[in-house]
């Protein structure tokens, strides 16, 4: 199946699509019910729901279009099939990119370049709605080869053995428990570009499943002393918002610090991964 994900654009301006939503301006906004674009949700009972609630309840369909592109929004669960095929026929005359938003336990979002990639897409989506996912956390060992793709920061990272530290986080193993702390959060680092400098934010949280699944490695890095090169995808929460589901490249770095503790230095760049969930 051909696929482009535009992975940083999307994730970027996926963080920002609640208040996205409330601002549509020139943004055309149609609701899909039972296969049939609903001309007003108080003709069926609905204007007091909210979009939650018409998307995982209800199984409506959310489509919008603007200049910038067409977006697909739906549960998986719950999105009733006609609609679905409707907005799979509906986008076809709609502006790209395509962007597809759909929740499984968390919200994922694709941005595709053309109508028919994206058609196939919901068509794969819809035949997986019966799957129940295991974790919130998915993690892969990748084997660079001339074929993968690797974001320029962590590929000089690779080969110098050495990260940027505008661009990179440190974590300190606490010699008690194991566990690692971040201790410093670069500037331009991907944490600090979604959850800011401050390390209370869900990605530092120590002892949670994600915090137990993209540590696991650590204490072999420091063992080897080799760096690791791996992809994750996980479902992450922020403050008032739901959940969303981000694909990530990471590069692990051992690391001895100045004052004798030992530890791990990581870059992460939002990219495609080869973790295939649904």
């Amino acid at each position: 199946m051909r696929a482009e994900y535009s992975v940083l654009g999307s994730v970027l301006n996926w963080v920002r699509v609640g208040e996205k939503a409330k601002q549509l301006g020139d943004e055309k906004l149609h609701w899909v019910a039972n296969g049939e674009i609903v001309s007003s949700l108080d003709t069926l009972g609905l204007g007091a729901w909210d979009e939650a609630s018409l998307l995982d309840r209800k199984g409506l369909v959310r489509l919008t279009a603007d200049a910038d592109g067409t977006t697909v929004r739906w549960s998986v669960f719950s999105g009733n099939w006609s609609s679905l095929y409707f907005a799979m026929d509906w986008l076809l005359h709609q502006p790209t990119p395509i962007t597809l938003q759909y929740y499984l336990v968390g919200w994922f979002s694709e941005t595709l370049s053309d109508p028919f990639t994206a058609r196939e897409r919901i068509h794969a989506i819809m035949a997986k709605s019966d799957v129940h996912l295991q974790s919130r956390t998915y993690v892969k060992p990748v084997v660079p080869d001339s074929s993968t793709h690797i974001p320029d920061i962590l590929g000089d990272a690779l080969a110098h053995v050495k990260a940027k530290p505008e661009y990179s986080v440190d974590l300190v193993q606490d010699p008690d428990d194991s566990r690692f702390k971040i201790t410093r959060i670069g500037a331009k680092s991907t944490i600090a570009k979604l959850w800011g400098l401050e390390p209370v934010s869900y990605p530092c949280i120590n002892g949670g499943s994600y915090d137990q699944i993209v540590s696991e490695v650590y204490p072999q890095v420091i063992l080897t002393g080799q760096p690791h090169y791996g992809h994750v995808y996980a479902a992450m929460s922020f403050p008032d918002s739901p959940i969303k589901w981000f694909p990530y490249q990471r590069v692990i770095l051992p690391q001895s610090f100045s004052d004798g503790q030992t530890g791990v230095t990581v870059l992460s760049e939002f990219s495609k991964v080869d973790i295939s969930i649904i």
